[in-house]
Formats: C-alpha cells, structure tokens, sequence
C-alpha cells in the first residue's frame, strides 16, 4: 500500500495486527501514529515525520528510515530495524538493549 498517496491534511492512523509489508509511508507526516504486533518488513519510512510513533512489538526488517524525523519515537519492544543515526533524527527515542545492534550495523562492529 502506497500511504504517501493518501491527502496529507486529514492524514491519521493507526495500526493494530496488520500485515504492512512493503507500504510506503514517503514523507508522511504521521506523528503519534501506533503500530501494534505488526509486520513492517521492507516499509520505507524515508524523509517521514515518526515523531512520537510507537513501534510496539513489531518486525522493522529491512524497512528504510533514511532522512526520516524518529525523535520520541519508541522502538523498545520492536526487533529487527537497522538505523543509521547519522542520517536519521533520533534524539530521545527508546530502543531496548537488544536493539542496539540495529544501530551499530553500519560500523561493522559486534556486540555481546
């Protein structure tokens, strides 16, 4: 589903067991949106406004957040993202511990 199609000024959803693999959320603006048990695999989040999102319990494989704004977003119960914090936005956003490797792909670095 291509959601960067949809009117941008009366823009607000949320999502709740979905299957959202391969959606296009391309500079959405979709603040405070929640995901909730849900499939994101392959999603591109590029140049969107996640401010305050909440990803809780969901699969974020593969899916792209280049350029996107993810401050205070939450990611502590979401598992299998790679974010690369130099071109994404994510002052006070909340990762779990388990996560950190999907911030520290890039550097080619292994964590235990």
């Amino acid at each position: 589903m291509n959601f960067a199609m949809c009117d941008k000024l009366i823009f607000e959803i949320h999502f709740k067991e979905c299957v959202l693999d391969f959606s296009k959320f391309y500079t959405l603006k979709i603040k405070g949106t929640t995901f909730t048990d849900c499939s994101i695999v392959a999603v591109d989040f590029m140049s969107a406004d996640l401010t305050e999102v909440v990803f809780d319990n969901c699969d974020l494989y593969k899916s792209e957040f280049g350029k996107a704004n993810a401050s205070k977003a939450n990611f502590k119960t979401s598992y299998n993202y790679t974010i690369d914090p130099t071109k994404t936005k994510i002052k006070k956003a909340l990762f779990s511990l388990e996560g950190l490797k999907g911030l520290l792909y890039k550097h080619d670095i292994i964590v235990k």
